[in-house]
């Protein structure tokens, strides 16, 4: 028994060194740089490992603006967005971006995230953007896509594919979100709990003093009024803008000594008024 038990346990302890080499990507979205970040973190370290020709893909909702994205770079070589599909039959609701590079050397830490590229769209922030799936999205030859291949893969000079992948999407992290208010000035639900509109001030808290206006639901064309104000309801400052244009844009914060200042966004042709504190400090 007692041999068996040392095989065993030999085992066990052998077993991290015959896990198979990866590197995870992931997307997250920087709320104080307003931009999305791709990161690689691989399982196991390498000196001066040389990374190959690799393809990171993005999806993005259909109502971005079709045109090439620009990418900077930031770790193993230069990216560039050199391949694009718009709403393809395949996947009408979509936009394809497939950004490559040709590589270079680096020294691997495993464990340790580089971030590879980072990029900005003009709306800011927008739910549903993601990691292109190699297993789930259009291949080449389904139709629209016009035999470009958009499959991810990280891989070294020898073409080895240690590509992993987490799916967790970009998401918003705030301190507070903005609430939707009735007419007794009463919050009555979150714009969170309804899956069709939402509100968001971003970057929550704001220690720069600029923030912006996630939208979502909102036409293109109509007019909100913001409002900044005291939480005692003494206004700050006051204005009016079409929500294309004011989604995503830096927006001052008002002068004020408080540690944080109330933001309100109302949609008059729909009645609606939302508010949100934004915190200079925690």
């Amino acid at each position: 028994m007692k041999k068996v038990y040392l095989f065993l346990l030999g085992s066990v302890l052998s077993l991290p060194a015959l896990a198979q080499p990866k590197i995870m990507l992931r997307l997250a979205f920087n709320a104080e740089q307003n931009r999305y970040e791709v990161f690689a973190r691989p399982n196991f370290s390498a000196k001066s490992f040389t990374w190959g020709p690799s393809q990171v893909s993005v999806v993005l909702p259909d109502d971005v603006t079709d045109e090439a994205i620009s990418a900077r770079s930031t770790n193993i070589g230069v990216w560039a967005d050199n391949s694009t599909i718009f709403q393809p039959k395949a996947s009408p609701k979509a936009d394809f971006h497939g950004f490559t590079t040709q590589g270079g050397k680096v020294d691997l830490i495993a464990g340790d995230e580089y971030l590879l590229f980072d990029f900005t769209l003009k709306q800011g922030f927008m739910e549903g953007i993601r990691l292109f799936e190699n297993k789930v999205d259009p291949t080449s030859t389904q139709e629209g896509m016009k035999g470009g291949d958009f499959a991810s893969y990280m891989a070294d000079e020898k073409g080895h594919n240690y590509l992993d992948m987490d799916r967790t999407l970009p998401s918003l992290r705030v301190k507070e979100e903005a609430v939707l208010m009735g007419e007794a000035g009463a919050a009555l639900k979150t714009a969170a709990g309804d899956a069709s509109i939402r509100v968001v001030a971003y970057p929550n808290p704001s220690p720069t003093g600029t923030f912006r206006l996630y939208l979502k639901g909102f036409e293109k064309d109509e007019i909100v009024s913001v409002q900044f104000s005291t939480l005692s309801g003494k206004t700050l400052n006051s204005f009016k803008e079409k929500a294309e244009v004011l989604a995503g844009r830096a927006i001052p914060a008002p002068g004020t000594s408080d540690a944080f200042f109330l933001v309100t966004v109302t949609r008059p042709e729909k009645q609606q008024t939302f508010a949100q504190k934004v915190w200079l400090r925690e």
